[in-house]
């Protein structure tokens, strides 16, 4: 056998199906004129323009790189995969060929495969074409990678050298010549010039350009595999088959509806018109972000009731309409305020017309999105690593980071940090819009760990985001903002500028390359002086409690950190209010995390209907345990709360009064439950050090048992810096010193155990990869992006 027995163009297949082929360079084709149309849709600016300026050099960069998109598929050009189906390839490639499918054939015995992944032999040979086009070596190792990866794991250099080993697979020189040729007729054919006249040399790809590029070709690969828009080739006429494919990934591309927000207005008047004017700190954010066009992170912290959701989704406006993006994402803490927030983002397009789909993104989302039309099918005919499946899930339940509009959990977003298949296409997903997340001070230490490394892949790869708090130690911020920062200017998030520091409290934080400005805003008239009375209840005190505050209307609320609390403190007020004569009757709810979905979406609809904005406001008790503390927007006039770390009592007293103040409404009282005093220091309900560190208890415990009265929100950043700043921020009481000792080693266990399980499962900082395949080996279930440990 010689090279001079050349197969024609289209002999290698790449998809077949029954009587049906689809020649291997009609699917390169596809792929390539996809990924064309695609490049401006799925890479943020950012990302585009990093992975753009790598080929310049060459002229026509997005004709290169949506054609080097196409070439993802090159190692099905083998003995091994065309010998899937010997007599298929017989057929079309002839005489010359016939041996090496044969001798590969026997190899594979009682049909089991043993052909070398072609993920792998894509790498291989990419890399040796570039670098024989003098392509850098560092460079054509991250093009390679990009391209064999799109089955979801880049391979590492020992798996491409034992793929070159593994001649009979692969097909020696004869084989590798044709594979040459292929790429040859795919260039020829696509109307770019021969490579070998081109200033490769002076190529070179970022670590983000690579990424953006491996979720470029697996997204456009699952398109162009889809038979419904792609229909099989079999014999073509190449000469005109470019044009076809082009016409076919337009239609393709435009069943996905991936057509970009365009906000009505980037001013908080002119995006909410019928709002109340807007409140101090929703102008402040305005002030922040107008004008902004480079990748910017904007940091909110204010009390409930200030408007910072609204004030996000202005920042996320603006910042989409003057940064050329996309849309936007808002990560909330739970799945009942996602729900609450998809309503928010659904009235707000409502208001202005724009019929733009919202994709809810959690466990129990309803998928609505209308895609089956644009979902792949028959992917995975030839190769179980190119599955229906794979393809499937991102263009259904994973697409959902694609879509232009989405809200969800944290957890979503958090996935994009740790080491998975495909972890490429979610990071990249988020490189076209604003990320807001809400609740930053909701996630425990392992979470947080997360969240640190998600920021810093964001900023690298160019993205804004809109943080969100009511309540965040000093330290928590410095972190934050040295995460994002350091992704943006490539460093170690120690290297990143100083926060100055601030006592201000609203205040918004603005980064982007150089020292973050700090912005003091103003409280609203709701929220400028909210003394809150405290007293101590013991455990049999709850229910005598909870009927006073009722006595002559209004509503209480009662939360409880542990779900056999609140079924047993609604037990013993159902028995009393069944002993009471009806017409007398409170109304009595009870919701906790362990409520049947169904079931609490009726609850939460009642609860918002009686005590949202506006609610009827009916004389009620509720129990609960953490859902209400984030889940709702609830105004309540009386609130006992089992003790919690200091955040979270103030969080929980939000929903005191939240929505008006008034005389007739008497003082915000809050009762703390959940504690019993000893001389050896207190006594907490057994089985809370699963949701809750000692340690926290204990310093919030120290600052708060004395107390009468604590004026929110004056007092929230000294309380909150003092239970999570310096060891010496809070003294032991005297009598507490063995309960401190062991609760502070119990943290510390904790903090180390979440740490290292966290540095187990997240990506390597940006700037430190050297290899694409850091990002995907020994992969993670990314389901584990939330971690049920308390808080510390």
């Amino acid at each position: 056998m010689t090279a001079t027995h050349v197969p024609p163009a289209f002999a290698a297949w790449g998809k077949a199906s029954g009587e049906r082929v689809h020649p291997l360079v009609c699917h390169v084709l596809d792929t390539a004129a996809v990924a064309e149309r695609l490049v401006d849709l799925v890479l943020g600016p950012r990302c585009r323009a990093e992975l753009c300026a790598g080929f310049e050099p060459l002229g026509s960069p997005k004709e290169w790189i949506a054609t080097l998109c196409g070439l993802h598929d090159l190692g099905k050009y083998t003995p091994g995969f065309q010998a899937l189906k010997v007599d298929l390839a017989r057929d079309r490639f002839g005489t010359p060929a016939a041996t090496d499918l044969q001798a590969v054939r026997k190899q594979s015995g009682l049909g089991r495969r043993v052909d070398t992944p072609h993920g792998l032999v894509t790498a291989m040979h990419v890399q040796d074409l570039l670098l024989s086009w003098d392509v850098p070596f560092d460079t054509a190792e991250f093009l390679a990678a990009a391209l064999g990866g799109h089955h979801g794991h880049f391979p590492d250099g020992s798996a491409v050298r034992q793929a070159r080993r593994e001649i009979n697979n692969h097909g020696r020189a004869t084989w590798q010549g044709w594979r040459d040729g292929l790429v040859g007729d795919v260039v020829r054919l696509r109307g770019l010039p021969d490579p070998s006249t081109l200033a490769w040399r002076d190529v070179h790809v970022s670590v983000s350009a690579a990424v953006g590029l491996a979720a470029l070709t697996t997204i456009s690969d699952w398109i162009a595999s889809d038979v419904s828009s792609f229909e099989f080739a079999d014999a073509p006429d190449l000469a005109y088959y470019p044009e076809v494919a082009r016409m076919r990934a337009a239609a393709a591309v435009s069943r996905l509806k991936l057509r970009s927000w365009e906000p009505a207005s980037d001013s908080f008047a002119g995006l909410f018109p019928s709002a109340e004017p807007p409140f101090p700190v929703q102008t402040a954010v305005e002030q922040a972000v107008a004008g902004r066009r480079e990748p910017t992170l904007v940091m909110v912290e204010a009390p409930t009731g200030e408007g910072k959701s609204k004030a996000a989704l202005q920042a996320a406006a603006a910042l989409v309409r003057n940064g050329g993006l996309s849309g936007v994402y808002v990560a909330m803490p739970t799945q009942a305020t996602s729900n609450q927030m998809l309503r928010e983002l659904e009235q707000l397009l409502n208001e202005h017309g724009d019929d733009l789909p919202v994709q809810l993104i959690h466990s129990n989302a309803k998928e609505y999105l209308e895609e089956r039309a644009a979902t792949p099918t028959h992917v995975g005919v030839d190769d179980p690593g190119d599955s229906d499946v794979a393809a499937q899930e991102w263009f259904t339940r994973k697409k959902n980071l694609l879509a232009t509009m989405g809200v969800g959990t944290v957890d979503q977003v958090l996935k994009a940090v740790i080491r998975s298949g495909h972890v490429f296409v979610r990071l990249t997903a988020m490189t076209n819009k604003v990320i807001v997340i809400d609740e930053i001070h909701a996630y425990q230490a392992y979470m947080s760990v997360l969240l640190d490394r998600l920021l810093a892949w964001l900023g690298r790869l160019g993205v804004s985001v809109v943080l969100l708090s009511a309540t965040l130690p000093a330290g928590r911020r410095r972190d934050l903002v040295a995460a994002w920062q350091s992704g943006v200017l490539r460093c170690l998030p120690r290297e990143a500028p100083a926060l100055p520091p601030s006592t201000a409290y609203p205040r918004v934080t603005v980064a982007t390359t150089g020292t973050p400005d700090v912005v003091p805003a103003k409280l609203s008239t709701l929220n400028s002086s909210r003394p809150v009375t405290m007293v101590r209840k013991a455990d049999e005190e709850i229910t005598e409690w909870a009927f006073a505050r009722v006595e002559g209307g209004g509503c209480a609320a009662i939360m409880h950190n542990l779900v056999r609390r609140a079924v047993a403190t609604h037990a013993a007020l159902e028995k009393e209010i069944n002993a009471l004569p009806e017409a007398v009757r409170p109304q009595l709810f009870l919701i906790t995390g362990r409520t049947a979905a169904g079931e609490r979406r009726r609850i939460e609809g009642e609860l918002r209907t009686a005590f949202g904005t506006g609610g009827t406001r009916p004389r009620a008790i509720v129990v609960s345990t953490q859902v209400l503390e984030q889940g709702l927007d609830l105004d309540f006039d009386a609130l006992l709360t089992d003790l919690a770390p200091m955040d979270w009592v103030i969080q929980r007293a939000g929903r005191l009064h939240r929505h008006r103040r008034d005389a007739s409404r008497g003082e915000a009282a809050l009762a703390i439950a959940g504690v019993v005093d000893t001389d050896a220091g207190p006594r907490f309900p057994q089985y809370v050090d699963r949701v809750y560190a000692p340690m926290m208890l204990l310093r919030t415990w120290a600052l708060l048992r004395d107390r009468k009265e604590v004026s929110l929100p004056g007092e929230v950043p000294a309380l909150v810096d003092a239970v999570y700043g310096p060891a010496d921020a809070v003294a032991c009481p005297a009598g507490w010193e063995e309960a401190w000792r062991v609760a502070e080693e119990k943290l510390r266990r904790a903090q180390e155990v979440s740490d290292r399980n966290a540095r187990l499962m997240y990506l390597p900082l940006p700037h430190a990869v050297s290899h694409l395949s850091e990002l995907t080996k020994h992969s993670k279930d990314p389901r584990r992006a939330r971690e049920k440990r308390y808080r510390s």
